[in-house]
């Protein structure tokens, strides 16, 4: 099958979106709503394939290419009846600034995660490289690496990742699930910010406050996972919502799974935000006063995420006797002191940081006000329980980063808006209800996560189910001539932050030195170890040299094995080294060629003492019999 045509696959799965939507939407003009649920169905029946074509070893081209003919087929059967034309959409001149604003920005991201190739640290440690084991063994299970991150962590968003990388056989439009993840975000939380009573200013407020956010921008061009884990959590806010004003049916209550089932199955920081909302949920269920339907209502919640998660934490337990991992993983990413003060000074922290600007003295003001706070509750600001152990109190790093990126004026009206409405006295019970659970997204968050260099992106979550709030009170003060100034204000200054991360942020940006249209595609995927990109091409070069068909792999740290397995498509590539307890690494006497990228003693433990070495770098070598 030529390149082209297989590119022209993804289609498929976009083709049985659109007919999902139109699919869910018989007699309502709620579009919103059915785009929402037509993406839980969408990614949901594909984590089920996912997990029972693994069960048959059947992880390759064609049973995806028929699964996906199949979903596009009886969509469109279930759709014939129901395309309708959409309401015409009347907006006034500010609404029109506004959609103009996100449509430039959103298209600048396309632009750009069209044109990068996959380049974070991590999508080249642990997100992508599982994929290519997947292929290769034909199945999920537990592979020989040392790099058990590549085990351990829950993989949904790499579940979707598989189906453009078998349909188009390369990662070309891997950055286009985190792109699409955004445009879905953006649309909940307007979504539910017209649920909370705001007009469609407010919406539209509400979605840019979202889609400007430097970290929602960056990622949006990524391989990563946070931005598809926060999209998941803002869908359950939104669906979570229409339980305050009904009761439940059960569309609604299988879409509510779905989307609790695609956040534990997507990364588990998720989590945290999601708890809330699905107690909101069952409250609002409870006034209902049908007591044994919100029972079973929850336990089909329940039931939808151990049937999504359920299956890849079973086979973590298989493998290290726990579905977290092993002993002490958790404990060095998760807060080991659960006591109110530490809970305060955490929080305070995670909440200080996403508001770091370019003004130092700003910064120093925030940080310094946090440490006052923390040494007057008699917590130390870095304390190792609650920070992760590469991590200093505080950071004033504010370049637009994806791996760390702060996101100062989006915070900053999130938490005056979530102030605001826990303190105005005169709101809607609905609003207010809204308000404490997004507090305790932040309170949870704050009790789980320990605080990092790299926070901001994790806590990204609990951040965007307090967006729709903005909405809320923009919309209320927008006829006040000195309100509506500094909303304006605020809006330029969103917007102006969102169009600098997409312009020049890293490891990918649009313009100046570095921009993508300036490099390579070899030199875009090295831009974190960018003097490493020639060693690479080099141990690249000499495997396929020599011709050797199965090489063993000795890897070091989170360093990297993805180019190597996309670069030698035809080389069997095994580990000579496992931390899997119940996946043992290939013996050496069973390769040709050996591929080591670690330091110099590493290697030298490993590569047997007769063998010739070839060394490019300080931490790339080749080494042969």
């Amino acid at each position: 099958m030529m390149p082209t045509a297989r590119t022209l696959l993804a289609l498929l799965p976009l083709a049985a979106l659109v007919f999902t939507v139109f699919a869910l939407r018989p007699g309502s003009q709620d579009i919103r709503q059915a785009v929402i649920r037509a993406a839980a169905t969408v990614a949901g029946v594909t984590v089920v394939v996912v997990e029972l074509l693994s069960l048959v070893g059947w992880i390759s081209t064609w049973p995806v290419i028929v699964y996906w003919l199949l979903f596009a087929g009886v969509s469109a059967f279930f759709a014939r009846h129901n395309v309708k034309g959409f309401q015409r959409l009347v907006l006034k001149n500010w609404d029109k600034v506004l959609v103009g604003a996100i449509a430039a920005l959103v298209l600048a991201e396309l632009v750009l995660a069209l044109a990068s190739s996959p380049n974070n640290f991590d999508s080249n440690h642990y997100h992508l490289p599982k994929i290519e084991h997947w292929i290769a063994d034909g199945d999920l299970d537990p592979y020989p690496t040392i790099q058990n991150q590549q085990i351990i962590l829950v993989p949904g968003a790499e579940y979707l990742l598989l189906q453009a990388r078998l349909l188009t056989g390369g990662d070309s439009l891997f950055n286009l699930l985190q792109w699409g993840a955004g445009l879905l975000g953006a649309l909940a939380v307007s979504r539910c910010a017209a649920q909370l009573g705001a007009g469609r200013t407010g919406q539209l407020i509400a979605a840019a406050v979202f889609v400007t956010a430097p970290a929602v921008v960056l990622e949006s061009t990524s391989t990563q996972n946070d931005l598809v884990v926060t999209t998941w959590v803002v869908c359950a806010a939104t669906l979570a919502l229409d339980g305050a004003r009904r009761v439940a049916t059960a569309a609604d209550v299988l879409s509510l799974a779905a989307v609790a089932g695609l956040t534990a199955v997507t990364k588990s920081t998720g989590l945290m935000a999601l708890a809330p909302i699905l107690v909101f949920w069952g409250i609002c269920q409870l006034r209902h006063r049908q007591w044994l339907r919100t029972v079973g209502a929850g336990l089909a919640v329940i039931a939808g995420m151990a049937v999504l998660a359920g299956p890849a934490l079973v086979r973590v337990n298989d493998a290290f006797g726990s579905p977290l991992g092993p002993p002490g993983y958790s404990a060095a990413l998760s807060t080991e002191r659960k006591d109110p003060p530490a809970i305060l000074v955490n929080g305070l922290r995670l909440a200080a940081s996403t508001l770091t600007t370019p003004i130092p003295a700003v910064n120093n003001v925030i940080s310094d006000a946090v440490i006052g706070i923390a040494h007057l509750v008699d917590v130390d600001p870095s304390d190792p329980q609650i920070t992760q152990w590469r991590s200093v109190y505080p950071d004033t790093r504010w370049k637009p980063d994806e791996d760390r990126s702060p996101y100062p004026v989006q915070a900053a009206l999130i938490l005056a808006a979530l102030a605001a409405a826990l303190l105005w006295w005169r709101l809607p019970p609905l609003v207010r209800a809204y308000a404490v659970t997004v507090l305790g997204a932040f309170i949870l968050t704050a009790a789980v996560i320990k605080w990092q260099y790299w926070g901001n992106r994790l806590i990204l979550s609990a951040f965007a189910v307090g967006a729709p709030l903005t909405g809320y009170w923009a919309d209320r003060l927008k006829s006040h001539r000195a309100t509506a100034a500094v909303l304006v204000a605020a809006m330029v200054a969103a917007f102006a932050s969102g169009g600098v991360a997409v312009a020049y942020g890293q490891p990918r940006r649009l313009v100046g030195q570095g921009s993508v249209f300036t490099l390579s595609d070899w030199q875009e995927r090295f831009v974190r170890l960018p003097d490493e990109a020639v060693p690479y091409q080099q141990a690249i070069d000499a495997i396929r040299a020599s011709g050797v068909r199965r090489v063993g792999m000795v890897m070091e740290g989170d360093l990297w094995e993805y180019q190597f397995q996309i670069s030698l498509p035809d080389v069997e590539l095994v580990a000579v080294e496992s931390v899997i307890p119940t996946a043992p690494p290939a013996p050496i006497s069973s390769v040709q060629a050996l591929i080591c990228v670690g330091t110099v003693d590493h290697c030298a433990q490993v590569v047997p003492p007769t063998w010739r070495i070839q060394r490019y770098s300080t931490v790339v070598a080749v080494a042969f019999p």
